[in-house]
């Protein structure tokens, strides 16, 4: 019986199309991976000069997602709460969970939220990021904030004060922006 050569040609045609096709696909994904990355180290990149700008010129808004009062578990903040640095004022809009030790008669506010020029302040660059330490005094309180800031812009904020137990926040810092109403 003959063998029928239309047939195997044409299957032999198939598969090299296919092959041909799928080494085409299989470089155009490469690419894309590799644009993708760089697309991502361009952002990062981006984002650590602006976090650099804005700690150096000591304007940005940090932005509480999480308390952790001393003593007490994580708390998730479902409002907008901050501290914005305002070179050398700072506007804090934080609440306060714990334990004070001493409290301002009939004030039903947080002690964590006023607007005050601070007293000193201290920045120093890490290979992570950076630290910045300032203190602030708050009517008879005295508070220090310390930001530990990574070079992305995550960051930690530790207060401490004379007149109630230590409260950490984490959260982001960005620019100043106007929907942040304290």
């Amino acid at each position: 019986m003959p063998r029928n050569n239309y047939n195997f040609n044409q299957i032999k045609m198939v598969f090299i199309s296919l092959i041909l096709g799928l080494s085409i696909l299989s470089t155009t994904a490469q690419e894309t991976n590799s644009s993708r990355k760089d697309r991502r180290a361009n952002r990062k990149e981006k984002r650590m000069e602006e976090v650099k700008q804005w700690i150096t010129e000591r304007s940005f808004l940090f932005e509480a997602t999480h308390a952790q009062p001393s003593g007490g578990g994580s708390l998730s903040l479902t409002h907008t709460y901050g501290v914005e640095l305002k070179g050398d004022t700072l506007i804090s809009y934080l609440p306060f969970f714990g334990v004070a030790y001493q409290v301002d008669f009939g004030n039903r506010n947080s002690p964590m939220d006023f607007t005050q020029p601070i007293q000193r302040i201290e920045t120093e660059e890490s290979k992570d990021g950076y630290l910045i330490k300032l203190e602030v005094k708050n009517n008879m309180d005295n508070l220090s904030y310390t930001w530990h800031i990574s070079s992305q812009g995550f960051a930690t904020l530790h207060v401490t004060s004379t007149s109630r137990r230590a409260i950490s926040y984490t959260g982001q810092i960005d620019t100043n922006k106007e929907e942040f109403q304290p």
